[in-house]
């Protein structure tokens, strides 16, 4: 599916198909022992892809959303647990550093992001607040020292790994949330925090995602992200790119399925023939390639008018919608074309089928997103 990208992002995304082709090995040795050949994340780190997002000043390459959503669709071809520590460095955590942090917090962490030497993590969900975010307990109180954080968060990915984790919490409950939250970045030596869980996962992240706990954690003054009261904000900012990600994910691994089923299709013998021949499986495969075809186009519309300065929430919003739901069918549909073995452990479709079912939970529900795309319409 050859569309009118610019040049140099069209360029990065043969680079990418070709080092997507080469890590593809490499599935078959993790999917047996659980582990990930080192070479893939020196591959990823060597050819600049921890710093795609990043500031160019910074040591990143300043790609903007459409670049990002045309590369992430052809990584999105690799099994997840290859580029986990990417989406942070795509996603609302990096974007609050990138447009609120100081110039300070920029250099501490920029230029260690874009080379994988500084991992982060965005920690905004809590046991009882998910799409909710302002029910969240965590707070953070104002003393002669700073800020002193306590509570927890969970489902928070790369939270093991990270060295930095920008949290979100209450300063002032009256307020409200959309007043009364600020970010704050922390680093993950701070007396008082601790991973108190590992939730394993039916796919995307391994071991899987981690549990926190913030137990009088004491932060300096300057560990304030941006404005006091402005997190509610900073986190709908930087969900609006993350979801054009969680989107792009989403058409990568529809493609891939759809690919697979393609060629399954032509040679698996039946009755005399080839599936293929068979107008039931000509319909699917015509529906999952007109599913496919207009989820890449209204995602890659959405980036580029974000590029623009288009920053519309329901652009945004109906790029995951859409993109994750199409991906959804195409991938399930895969399954259905190639059988019982579609089914099993060992087929990149089985893998496809578990991995893409986060996309449309993660950064915000199919549900939320139909409810922000009516919300701002209505407006």
């Amino acid at each position: 599916m050859d569309f009118e990208l610019p040049d140099e992002v069209k360029e990065f995304c043969d680079v990418t198909r070709a080092i997507v082709r080469d890590l593809l090995p490499y599935e078959q040795q993790f999917q047996e022992s659980g582990v990930i050949a080192p070479i893939v994340r020196k591959t990823l780190v060597e050819n600049g892809y921890f710093g795609m997002a990043l500031p160019e000043e910074y040591g990143g390459l300043g790609l903007g959303a459409l670049a990002q959503a045309a590369v992430q669709i052809e990584l999105a071809r690799l099994p997840p647990q290859f580029w986990t520590e990417l989406r942070p460095l795509m996603g609302p955590g990096a974007k609050n550093i990138i447009y609120h942090a100081s110039a300070e917090q920029k250099q501490l962490l920029l230029p260690g992001m874009a080379t994988g030497e500084t991992p982060i993590a965005f920690a905004l969900t809590e046991p009882n607040s998910g799409s909710d975010f302002g029910s969240m307990r965590t707070t953070a109180v104002r003393n002669a020292d700073g800020w002193l954080i306590n509570g927890s968060k969970t489902f928070i990915s790369n939270g093991k790994n990270a060295k930095y984790i920008i949290v979100y919490a209450y300063t002032d409950k009256a307020a409200g949330p959309r007043a009364g939250i600020s970010a704050f970045l922390m680093s993950a030596d701070t007396p008082g925090f601790s991973i108190t869980g590992t939730i394993e996962l039916m796919g995307t992240a391994s071991p899987g995602v981690y549990e926190m706990s913030f137990d009088n954690c004491q932060l300096p003054a300057d560990a304030l992200l941006g404005e006091e009261g402005q997190g509610f904000r900073y986190a709908l900012e930087g969900l609006n790119e993350g979801r054009m990600n969680v989107g792009a994910t989403a058409v990568g691994m529809g493609e891939y399925a759809l690919e697979l089923a393609i060629d399954e299709a032509k040679a698996r013998p039946a009755f005399g023939g080839v599936i293929a021949d068979f107008q039931a499986i000509r319909h699917y495969i015509a529906t999952m390639a007109t599913d496919m075809r207009a989820a890449r186009l209204v995602l890659l519309d959405a980036a580029w008018r974000y590029d623009q300065g288009e920053k519309r929430r329901e652009l945004a919003s109906m790029a995951k919608l859409f993109a994750t739901e199409a991906g959804s069918r195409t991938v399930d549909t895969a399954v259905q074309i190639f059988g019982g073995t579609g089914y099993c452990r060992g087929f990149a479709v089985e893998r496809l089928y578990r991995d893409i079912r986060i996309t449309r939970i993660y950064e915000g529900s199919s549900e939320i997103q139909r409810n922000t795309i009516a919300r701002e319409l209505l407006r």
